[in-house]
This record gives C-alpha cells, sequence and structure tokens, in this order.
C-alpha cells in the first residue's frame, strides 16, 4: 500500500527571518511592485545599491506590476549571482479581503517563479499589514499558507520523477525598508512564530488533503483512505479513531449508507475521529464529509465525458481528514467530530435501483428516483449518527454534491446553505479571512416541496419544475439534522480543477479545510 505521508513532498521550508531584508545572504530577492509602481521604496533600493537600470529594463519588458505578473533579473550582490523576482500586486483595492487574496497570490507566483529558476534559498518581504483588515502575525501565517500550496505538485506516478527536488528555503522578513530596529526575540516576535507554526501545520495538512484526493480510485478505495485516517491519528496525539464496516452499518439502520454500498466489490467504510478538548463541557461541533471514492452513477450510469474526475468526489471526506489532522494539533477549546461515510458508488447486479425505497438510521424513507444522487443517501445517515452519538451543538457537512452547484457558481465559490444567520455569519468571516471562499445561497421553504414524494417521505431528487438542484438537495440533507445549528457546504465547483487562482495549482484544491479550522479556532457557541 502507498502511504500518502511518505508521498508528500516537502521542498519548501518557511523560516522567519532573522535579519533586515536586505541583511540576508540568498540567492533570490522576492520583491512585490504596485501597479505602475507606486510606493515603490524596495525598487529605489535596487536602483541605488546595485541595478541603476532596473525600472527601465522592467518597462522594457511590459512589466508593469499588474497582478499575477512576475519577471525575473539576474544581478551580482557581494560578489555572488543573485536573482530578482518581481511579482505585481496590482493596484491597491479598497476591500481589504481582495488585498488580501491578491497578496496570497502574489506568493503563489513567487514560489512558483523560484521552483522554475530552481533557487534555493530566497526572501519575501511581509508588507505593511494595515490595508489588509488583519494584524500583522495574521499576514504572516496567510502569506505562508498559500505559499506552502503553491509549492504543492501531484507528481506521484511520473516515473520520471526525481526522487528528490529542487529544495527552497523560503524566509518571511516582517520589516519594513525603512525600519532600522528589527525585533528579534519579545511578545512581538513570538506572535510571529506561532503564527508561522500554525501556516506550516494548517497548509502541511491541505497538501495532505490534496494529495488524498489526488489519488486515483484505483489506489485511494474506501479502504485505503480509512487507513490514512487511521494512520493520521496515530501520528498525531489527541484523535481517537473509530472505524466499521457493512455489518456495522446494518445494526445501526443506516439504509442510505448500505444502498449506495452495495454495489461495489470495495466495502464501505465509516470513518470518525474525535478530538477532545481539555475544558470541561466545552462546545462540540460535527464535521461531516462526503466520501464517495468512485462515482460512476450507479445503474443511473453517467456518460463517460461526466466520469473523468469523479475520484474526486471524496473530497469533502478529505477535507474533513485534513482539517481533524490541524485540530489535533491546534489544540483549540472546542471538542471536534470528524465523521466521513466512505463508498464506491458502482453498477451491479447488487447495486440499489431507480424507484427502490429505503430507510435511513433516523426511521425516515426515501425513493429513490436516480442513483446518482448518491452523496446526500451516505450523508444523511452520517448526519443522524454524529447527532445520535455526540450531540453537536454545531454540524456542518461538505460535500461535492449537486452538478447544479458549478452552473451556480462557478469554480469561484463553495455554495453556503444554512438557515441559522449566527452561523451563516461565522462560516462567511473565516471566509474572508482565509480566501476559502463561500456564498449563501437562499434556503428557504419554498424549495422544501421539491423533495416530497407520493410513495415515501421524500426522494432523493427535487422535483424537475423546481429547478435550482443545489438547493433541494440541501433541503432533502435538512431531514436528517434535528437539534443542532447546522450548515450545508457544496463544493462540487472548488474541489478540484479551479482555474485562475495559481496556489491552487490543476488538481484538488484542498477546499474546505482553510475554512473549517478557523471557524473551529474561532467558534464562540
Amino acid at each position: 500500500m502507498i502511504q500518502v505521508n511518505n508521498l508528500l513532498a516537502n521542498n519548501l521550508q518557511i523560516k522567519l527571518a532573522k535579519k533586515l531584508y536586505w541583511d540576508n545572504d540568498v540567492e533570490g530577492y522576492v520583491i512585490f511592485l504596485n501597479e505602475n509602481f507606486k510606493s515603490a521604496a524596495d525598487l529605489e533600493k535596487v536602483e541605488k545599491e546595485f541595478y541603476p537600470n532596473v525600472t527601465s529594463i522592467l518597462r522594457k519588458h511590459k512589466f508593469k506590476g499588474k497582478v499575477g505578473q512576475s519577471f525575473a533579473l539576474t544581478g551580482l550582490r557581494n560578489k555572488k549571482l543573485i536573482q530578482l523576482i518581481f511579482i505585481g500586486v496590482g493596484k491597491t483595492d479598497p476591500a481589504w479581503t481582495k488585498e488580501l487574496e491578491n497578496r496570497r497570490r502574489a506568493v503563489g507566483a513567487a514560489v512558483l517563479k523560484l521552483k522554475k529558476l530552481e533557487v534555493e534559498s530566497a526572501i519575501v518581504q511581509i508588507p505593511d499589514y494595515k490595508p489588509f483588515g488583519v494584524e500583522q502575525p495574521e499576514l504572516l501565517k496567510q502569506m505562508a499558507i498559500a505559499a506552502s500550496m503553491a509549492d504543492y505538485e501531484f507528481k506521484t506516478f511520473k516515473s520520471d520523477r526525481r526522487e528528490k527536488e529542487q529544495a527552497c528555503t523560503l524566509f518571511f522578513a516582517t520589516n519594513v525598508f525603512a525600519t532600522n530596529v528589527f525585533a528579534t526575540d519579545g511578545k512581538e516576535c513570538q506572535e510571529r512564530e506561532s503564527a508561522l507554526e500554525e501556516a506550516i501545520i494548517i497548509s502541511t495538512a491541505i497538501n495532505q488533503t490534496r494529495l488524498l484526493a489526488d489519488m486515483p480510485p484505483n489506489i485511494a478505495t474506501p479502504t485505503y483512505v480509512s487507513e490514512e485516517a487511521k494512520k493520521i491519528a496515530v501520528d498525531i496525539m489527541g484523535l481517537k479513531c473509530t472505524i466499521f464496516g457493512r455489518e456495522r452499518a446494518q445494526e445501526l439502520g443506516m439504509g442510505g449508507f448500505l444502498s449506495v454500498d452495495s454495489g461495489s466489490e470495495q466495502e464501505g467504510k465509516f470513518v470518525v475521529l474525535e478530538y477532545t478538548a481539555k475544558t470541561k463541557d466545552a462546545p462540540v461541533i460535527a464535521l461531516v464529509g462526503k466520501g464517495v471514492t468512485f462515482d460512476s452513477g450507479g445503474i443511473s450510469l453517467k456518460p463517460a465525458s461526466h466520469m473523468g474526475g469523479m475520484k474526486f468526489d471524496m473530497s469533502g471526506a478529505a477535507a474533513v481528514i485534513g482539517t481533524m489532522s490541524s485540530i489535533a494539533q491546534l489544540k483549540p477549546e472546542v471538542n471536534v467530530i470528524g465523521v466521513m461515510p466512505l463508498v464506491e458508488n458502482m453498477p451491479s447486479g447488487r447495486s440499489n435501483k431507480q424507484d427502490d425505497i429505503i430507510t435511513f438510521m433516523n426511521g425516515k424513507t426515501a425513493e429513490i428516483l436516480n442513483t446518482d444522487a448518491e452523496g446526500r443517501l451516505i450523508l444523511a445517515d452520517a448526519l443522524c449518527y454524529a447527532e445520535k452519538f455526540y450531540k453537536p451543538d454545531v454540524m456542518i457537512d461538505i460535500a461535492t454534491l449537486t452538478g447544479g452547484c458549478l452552473y451556480a457558481l462557478g469554480h469561484s465559490y463553495t455554495a453556503l446553505m444554512t438557515t441559522d444567520a449566527k452561523l451563516s455569519g461565522q462560516l462567511q468571516n473565516s471566509s474572508d479571512l482565509t480566501g476559502d471562499r463561500v456564498w449563501p445561497l437562499p434556503f428557504d421553504e419554498d424549495f422544501k416541496g421539491a423533495i416530497k414524494s407520493d410513495i415515501a417521505d421524500i426522494s432523493n431528487t427535487g422535483k424537475a419544475t423546481y429547478k435550482a438542484g443545489t438547493i433541494t438537495a440541501g433541503w432533502f440533507l435538512s431531514n436528517f439534522v434535528d437539534k443542532p445549528a447546522w450548515a450545508h457546504l457544496d463544493i462540487a465547483g472548488t474541489a478540484d480543477s479551479v482555474p485562475g487562482v495559481n496556489y491552487l495549482g490543476s488538481g484538488a484544491t484542498g477546499v474546505g479545510v482553510r475554512l473549517l479550522v478557523d471557524f473551529v479556532l474561532n467558534y464562540k457557541k
């Protein structure tokens, strides 16, 4: 069995600089420039000290400092060849969330350029934090997370993959160019060190999540994913792992889970990770992640053109694993439960069928109108299980649930559905800070009638007259939550193949980890 953690390359090492920016003896100097070089004290420094015509050179090569632009110059400093990496951050935006995201992408562009040039050490300046709506340690944390995410590549199955890629150490200098005083100890330094430690924990978990989701379905079976969850629980103190299969699911009456699992040769696994805070009577948050390791559509078989990429249908479960990994290390004063139903959705003589009626763990029945609407069936039992055995104050599920979500929000936003205004606001606050963006969809009872069935309590797809498949799927899930505040996150568009965001790469994005970790760390009942 291939071990995920052993395949996660950590070629980028991130550290805090102990000296002023230009006092660091490194191979690469990353310089952020606004559009048209406004407020470019750093550029003046370069021109004055060792590259007199740099502004003219940049303009000649059409570099204007626009968002996403990058340009490298080789120079000579202290008798050593160095690389000057110029990165555009665009015009100043009045919205702090946009400014923060632009800086994340600028760091992503810098890391990609450093990798291409095979630079072994480089330094990045953390700018004045005021335009970014956060304190300096948080700005450092956000930039470091983006840098680490940009370094991720899925090369596990490349036969020409080098055993040891070129490593790079990226230093973050938290001083301004004009500053002569640079504290290397005391409270401020400790805050920066703590922020960087958090960033490394979170970004490592994100990249582990991406690697798990990127794995092909012939390897990342329900058993494989459950074993990876167990391995994380063993490696990280403070996580308890429980795994069971079909026999226990039958005892619990999990008709939804068993209905989907029945068609595959691979036995489904139901995984629970538990983190218990030291604080007595701490609030309880349950995170539930959809884990369909491959989705053929079942008897309602997908066309071949829509079956590619269905390995990513377990991205919700992968995100919960990554979140629990982070939480166990960051140790918030909140109890957190991660619940992951893992199955394959396959056609066979044992598969569930259209017109079947199934009974869930809470006794409710559903008519199956489409076997390709399987994610909500396994999530239904997972929500019931989490509420029955853990009595959470808050429950959040995360799932690649509906193709309709792609048409509603594209690849830019995760759909957020909840009737709890406070919970919605908390998740949107975490979204604004982390760049793991959500967008609330209307979730009122006008949509509820779409899932009514004439012969069962509900049907697993909404009536065509209602449209709004993403919202009606959310209403289906609402039948399996009773007392907790609850939110449903549809990541169908954001789980993989997001265009235009350099630090997310080309495959799995690790969506949800940044959002959920921040939500848990800042949760107030």
